[in-house]
């Protein structure tokens, strides 16, 4: 069985798991700078999609939402007695 993570990357090199317990906050409106993808990427997890970089407002950062992917592994089922 897979599974999935969603992170937010942005054009300056942040990048942000949305599986955090914080909100996230784009970089220069005060957010701490975060780098979760590369820690992903040793971890086994792999990108399979990703949106276009995009912005808007008073940013001057663009953004991109990346899939990652990874196998589970398995359990091991109890064996019966």
């Amino acid at each position: 069985m897979k599974k999935y993570r969603f992170v937010i990357v942005c054009s300056n090199g942040a990048s942000y798991d949305l599986n955090r317990e914080s909100s996230f906050y784009p970089v220069g409106l005060g957010a701490t700078m975060v780098y979760d993808l590369p820690e992903l990427l040793r971890k086994g997890w792999t990108p399979v999609r990703e949106t276009m970089m995009g912005g808007g407002g008073n940013v001057t950062a663009a953004y991109s939402l990346v899939v990652l992917e990874k196998e589970s592994e398995a359990i091991a089922e109890a064996v019966e007695a």
